[in-house]
This record gives C-alpha cells, sequence and structure tokens, in this order.
C-alpha cells in the first residue's frame, strides 16, 4: 500500500474533525476568520509531495495570517492553551512539521523545523502582543509531530523493525494525542501541579510498552505493572514531603488507553495461562496504585472513572478474545491450504518423476534384455549405446526433479529433458529416441497452446509409448495421433496413443507401480478434460485423452 495516500486520508480525516471543532467554537469571529487554517492545511498536502515548498508554504500562511487578525484587531481567536491558534491550525502545523522531518532530508528537515517554530513564535506575538500564554500543550505536541515524523522516515524499507513501526504507528498516534490531553489537564490542577511530571513520564513510558506490546505482550504488561506501582510510590513519598489537601484525582488517560491496548495484546498473544497472570498482575498493580495514592494524598478517586476503567478492561479483554480467535481461525486455513499445496506439489512430482525417469529407466532395462539374447557383437554395442543415453537422460531428468525440488530456476536444473516451448520438436525427439515399436506421429496441433497443456501431451505421450514396451511385447506398429476436435471456438485438443498387439498384456520385468494411467488422468482432469484407457476396437491398447482449448477453461 502507498504510504503517502495512507498518510494523505489520515490526515485529512484528522484535519476535517479539527476543522469543524472550530466552525463550532469560533463563530462568533465570523466566516473570514475561519477561511484562515485552510491555507497552512493546504500547505500540508504540498509537503506530502514537496516537503520544501510546503515548509516555506505553511511558515508564510501562518505569518500571513496571524498578521491580518493583528491588521484587523481580532482577538480572542484560537484558545490560550493552544497558543492563540485554532485546532485545525495547531493540528496542521503539528502535521506540517511531521511531514518535513518525514519527507526531508536530514538538514532539510532540521531547517524546516526551525523555520516553522519561528514563524509560530512570530505569529504568537502577533496574536497576542505577550508571550505569557498558556503551553503546556507546546513540548507534547512539538515531541509527537518529531515523533511521528522520524517513525514515518524510520518506516522507509523492509526490515522487520521497520515493518514493525508501520504497523504500530495507529496505536503510537493515539496514545501519543491523549498524552496530549493528559498534559493540558493534569497540570491545570493545582493540588498537583507539583506531581505533574509524575505521572505523565509513567503515562510515557506505559505508552512505550503498549507500542512494544505485540514483540512480547507478557513483557511488556509486567513491565506496564511495575511502572505503575513506582509510579505511585514516588507520588506519596513526595505527598509526605508536601503538605497538600485532600483532593480528587484522576490517573492519565493515556495509563488508561495503554493498559487496554496491552491486555487486548496479552489476552490475544500469549497462552491462557500466561495471559490470565499477566492481566491479574496488571489489574492487581493498578488496584494497588489506587490505594496508595488514597493513603498518600488523603483524597478519594473519581468512582465514575474507575467504573470506567473496569469497563474498558472487559472490552480490553473481549477484544483480545476476538482477534486470537481469528488468528488461529485464520492460522488454520494457512495451515490447510500449505498442506494442500504441498500435497499438490508431491502430486506433481510424483507424476514427473513417473512419467520421466521411469521411461529412460524402462529403456535401459528393455535393451539390457535385448543385449543379453542376441550374439551380434554390432548389435550388443548399439544397444550398450543406447543403454548409455538412456541412462544419461534419466540422470538429467533426476538432476531437474531434484532442482526444481530445492527451488532451482528452471534454466539451472541442466535437464535436458524439460519441455521447450516448440511440443512438435518434442514430440518428435521423444518418438526419435524410442526404442520399441515403430511409431507413426500424426501431428495437428493448433497455432496457441498454453504451456501446462503442451507439457501435459508430451507427457502421455512418453507414458503411453513406456507402456507399449513394459506391456505391448509383441506390438510392431504405434500410432501417436494429436489434433484438435470439435471446431475452433470451445474445441478441445485429443491425444490418441494405440498399438497393435495381439497377445494380452504382460506383466513387465520388475513390476509395475501401476502409477501410470492414474497420473496421466490426473494431469488430464486437472486441464478439465476427460481420460480412458483400455483394450483397443480390434487389438492392442488404446489411450485418449481429451481436454479443452479455450484458455478460461485450462
Amino acid at each position: 500500500m502507498d504510504t503517502v495516500a495512507t498518510v494523505r486520508r489520515w490526515m485529512a480525516g484528522l484535519l476535517a474533525v479539527a476543522y469543524l471543532f472550530d466552525l463550532a467554537t469560533n463563530t462568533g469571529h465570523g466566516a473570514p476568520t475561519l477561511l484562515l487554517p485552510l491555507p497552512l492545511v493546504a500547505a500540508v498536502f504540498l509537503a506530502l509531495y514537496q516537503p520544501v515548498l510546503g515548509a516555506l508554504a505553511g511558515a508564510g500562511a501562518v505569518v500571513a495570517t496571524s498578521a491580518a487578525l493583528w491588521w484587523l484587531g481580532v482577538s480572542g481567536f484560537g484558545s490560550a492553551t493552544l497558543m492563540g491558534f485554532s485546532a485545525a491550525e495547531a493540528l496542521a502545523g503539528m502535521a506540517l512539521i511531521a511531514v518535513v522531518v518525514w519527507r526531508a532530508s536530514r538538514v532539510v528537515a532540521v531547517l524546516g523545523v526551525i523555520v516553522l517554530l519561528g514563524a509560530a513564535a512570530l505569529s504568537v506575538l502577533l496574536r497576542s502582543s505577550s508571550w505569557y500564554l498558556e503551553a503546556d500543550w507546546l513540548p507534547v505536541g512539538l515531541v509527537v509531530s518529531i515523533g511521528t515524523g522520524a517513525a514515518l522516515r524510520l518506516g522507509r524499507g523492509d526490515s522487520p523493525l521497520r515493518q514493525f513501526l508501520r504497523a504500530q504507528w495507529p496505536v503510537a498516534l493515539a496514545l501519543a494525542l491523549t498524552m496530549m490531553v493528559d498534559a493540558g489537564t493534569t497540570v491545570d490542577i493545582e493540588d498537583l501541579r507539583l506531581y505533574a511530571a509524575l505521572p505523565l513520564l509513567a503515562a510515557a513510558a506505559t505508552a512505550l510498552c503498549a507500542v512494544l506490546g505485540p514483540r512480547d505482550p507478557v513483557r511488556w504488561t509486567l513491565t506496564a505493572a511495575g511502572i505503575v506501582l513506582m509510579a505511585a510510590a514516588a507520588v506519596v513519598l513526595l505527598a509526605q514531603v508536601v503538605e497538600v489537601r485532600p483532593i480528587y484525582w484522576q490517573p492519565p488517560f493515556t495509563i488508561i488507553g495503554a493498559h487496554m491496548v496491552l491486555v487486548a495484546y496479552v489476552v490475544r498473544y500469549a497462552d491462557r495461562t500466561r495471559a490470565t497472570v499477566s492481566v491479574v498482575a496488571l489489574v492487581g498493580a493498578d488496584l494497588l496504585a489506587v490505594i496508595a495514592l488514597m493513603t498518600g494524598t488523603r483524597g478519594m478517586p473519581d468512582r465514575d472513572l474507575l467504573l470506567t476503567a473496569l469497563l474498558l478492561l472487559l472490552v480490553a479483554v473481549a477484544t483480545g478474545q476476538y482477534f486470537g480467535s481469528r488468528d488461529r481461525a485464520r492460522n488454520q486455513s494457512v495451515r490447510v491450504a500449505v498442506t494442500g499445496a504441498q500435497q499438490a506439489e508431491r502430486m506433481a512430482l510424483a507424476r514427473e518423476l513417473h512419467d520421466v525417469v521411469a521411461h529412460h529407466v524402462t529403456g535401459i532395462v528393455v535393451q539390457a534384455q535385448a543385449a543379453q539374447l542376441v550374439a551380434d557383437p554390432v548389435r550388443t554395442a548399439e544397444a550398450l549405446g543406447r543403454i548409455e543415453r538412456s541412462g544419461t537422460e534419466a540422470l538429467a531428468a533426476m538432476r531437474m526433479l531434484v532442482g526444481s525440488m530445492r527451488g532451482a530456476q528452471a534454466g539451472d536444473s541442466g535437464a535436458a529433458d524439460a519441455a521447450t516451448a516448440d511440443l512438435e520438436a518434442d514430440l518428435r525427439a521423444v518418438v526419435e529416441g524410442y526404442t520399441g515399436p515403430e511409431v507413426h506421429l500424426q501431428l495437428s496441433l493448433p497455432d496457441t497452446l498454453p504451456p501446462e497443456a503442451g507439457r501435459t501431451v508430451l507427457r502421455i505421450v512418453q507414458e503411453a509409448l513406456t507402456n507399449v514396451t513394459k506391456h505391448a511385447a509383441d506390438a510392431e506398429r504405434v500410432l501417436v495421433s494429436i489434433e484438435p476436435v470439435g471446431g475452433e471456438t470451445g474445441g478441445e485438443l485429443r491425444v490418441r496413443v494405440s498399438d497393435d498387439a495381439a497377445a494380452a498384456r504382460v506383466r513387465p520385468p520388475g513390476g509395475s507401480g501401476g502409477y501410470g494411467l492414474v497420473g496421466m488422468r490426473e494431469r488430464v482432469e486437472l486441464l478439465g478434460g476427460t481420460f480412458s484407457a483400455g483394450p483397443g476396437d480390434h487389438a492392442g491398447w488404446t489411450v485418449d485423452a481429451r481436454f479443452p482449448l479455450r484458455k478460461d477453461r485450462l
């Protein structure tokens, strides 16, 4: 999937939501101010393809819109928490920084971020005429922007780590957004201002555990449980040093979200026993943290939030169970498919072994028997020469099969008997090398024939001639006829091999495995055709195979 297209769609959705939020909160400033975020949003999409131009356009857009607000005397636009920017402008600025870090070279990325931050600082001065604005979200937003861009940059390539990061970036983005919410709410609680760093650090560490969760869910779940306990203990110790009045407190949303992710991962990927232990350990750590914080801060937690957390825990467990069952079903389907493919490959190799190697070995046996029966040195020498050629071809065919089993390329297997693109030449080579009765070849091949069909024709002829040698000792003539039947449209190719043996078919020397007819039938049926073999109309044995010529039926 194209990464740029995916990021473009995500950005378009998030910016649309932010802009709708602006429409609901800034209507009092008139329609013109609602158009101010659009140039910066356009710069984001420009930066996806031209990062330098996008960064310059974004910096110019934010300065120009801020100057316009200053010139028109518009105040109160945006929010104090967002340093005077609207939600769409703030999110577009973060997205622009992320895109520049992702798409530009290192030097250009650093310079682009500096230019954008300088433009943002000048815009703050133009919009507020004061530097004393709440900026709680600025460090978190900057870290999220640069971190997202760096993650996308690292995601280039196909290494296992990069593939993992590409799969995990939605989780990382969601937790980064909750970190922004936590940063904007936790430090606003006056009684917890001294403790703000501790929950935020714990939230960041827990979010990291959640992002890394699929690599080792049990390990990172237990690590997250330890982080919660240590953070709670640190808050309690700090509360003993600084006097605080009883307060209501709530855990960071990032920790809740990260714990949901970890529970879902451990239920999905770990076995039942380890998953149960990990979930119990995480929930137990959360309960101990709640008790410790209640004791240390002399406050009470938000009961509704605790009930919501319990509900979210059940949702996380159910989510993990659902995806785990889907994984098991998919793995079962893959195993069945792999088993079927392996079985089909074994059958194909068995057919090749029988049709090719057995063909040559049969010739070797027949020639060796003939050499033993004649006393003429010349004929004996000829038989031995044919035995040598058949043995060489058999070894070449074996090398071909071994090469295919090892995954070698067809051109590297050294197979002398592999089918070529010229079916007629292959058939004539088989007939010329045949050491049995005289063969009459009648060919009427179509202009085009798929490779799999041509290979099937060649193997049927080879196996049928081998059977004549093995079973029809008194045969004097073999007719091989290959021709299309049934018309040019929707017709079939017919392969017919018949001999004129008068005696009953005999058991060949060394016996017969009985797989020749089975293999021929399987090859023809794989092409959607029909196969028959049996005594001829008047004498001998006939092999008759038909399969469609239309490519959409092969």
